[in-house]
């Protein structure tokens, strides 16, 4: 089984309107993201507002995502959902567009035990036509994927690591203790902040929001801490959190960090600033903060 490594971006959905996707800036967005050396394209998941889209939207994102991509870096597809039968068909509609993995969350809305979101994430594996990242994001679904869970799925044949956003770095310290010395069971970091303390632990890299923005930042931010550049992590660790201070943060400091990258890629020409509900737009304070920054941050990212 292929292994992965490297930084693999949570790409937006751009939208005309909240029910009508951007077909063009998709390919734009995948070009941006590809000539910036990414090491995969992951869509539809948390800053893709997977959950937010309509089924129609959804299969369009992956489709057109695949023949953009055309086989040039690995696809994963987001197939979070409540329904199993849900996350199977589009885990089926990925396998068709020659997609590399699935990527999941534990199913939303009921409160059920470990033992059942683990039953779901086994059906959905064994189900499922293409290999299954788990993706433990507490902050949206409302649960932790317990260490002993995640040891149990570890030893699916179809289950191939976890994208881990759930910012307790204790947590992700214990998944790279155990799994950083197996290729076939590979941890990624979500919070990009924490991108070179991950690398340290044994992650095999990170999926990092802010890379739909400035690709080139996020790779040589990785790289720098593979190759064990203490300075070069240090700059690029600065210009990070200039993002999360210019862009993820409105003027009040209040994270809206969708919004506002997509408000910031739209000052690119990346796509629209178009956000399907409940998130709306940015305020006008917040996207005048993030014009006067964007060029500083765009500079930085190139030297």
């Amino acid at each position: 089984m292929t292994s992965f490594s490297g930084v693999i971006p949570p790409v937006v959905t751009p939208m005309l309107t909240p029910d009508q996707l951007d077909g063009s800036a998709v390919k734009r967005i995948v070009e941006h993201l590809i000539s910036g050396g990414v090491s995969g394209i992951f869509i539809l998941g948390t800053t893709g507002e997977g959950p937010s889209l309509t089924q129609r939207m959804r299969y369009e994102m992956l489709e057109l995502t695949c023949a953009a991509v055309a086989g040039r870096v690995p696809v994963f597809v987001g197939v979070t959902d409540t329904c199993l039968a849900e996350s199977i068909a589009l885990a089926e509609r990925a396998a068709s567009c020659q997609a590399t993995a699935i990527v999941a969350a534990a199913p939303f809305y009921f409160d059920v035990p470990q033992a059942a979101l683990e039953a779901w994430f086994d059906a959905l594996a064994t189900a499922s036509p293409l290999p299954l990242m788990l993706y433990n994001m507490p902050s949206c679904v409302g649960v932790v994927l317990s260490h002993a869970i995640v040891e149990n799925l570890s030893h699916h044949p179809n289950i191939i690591g976890i994208k881990d956003s759930g910012g307790d770095m204790a947590y992700f310290g214990v998944l790279c203790e155990r799994y950083r010395h197996r290729e076939d069971f590979v941890i990624f970091i979500g919070p990009e902040e924490r991108l070179a303390d991950a690398v340290a632990l044994g992650a095999a890299g990170g999926v990092c929001g802010g890379g739909n923005l400035l690709p080139h930042l996020y790779t040589s931010f990785y790289k720098a801490a593979v190759g064990g550049d203490a300075a070069a992590v240090a700059k690029y660790a600065d210009q990070v959190r200039n993002v999360f201070k210019s862009v993820y943060c409105d003027p009040d400091d209040n994270m809206n960090l969708i919004p506002g990258l997509k408000r910031a890629m739209h000052e690119l020409g990346l796509c629209s600033a178009v956000v399907a509900p409940p998130l709306s737009a940015v305020s006008p304070g917040h996207a005048a903060k993030i014009a006067a920054a964007l060029p500083q941050l765009v500079a930085q990212s190139r030297q």
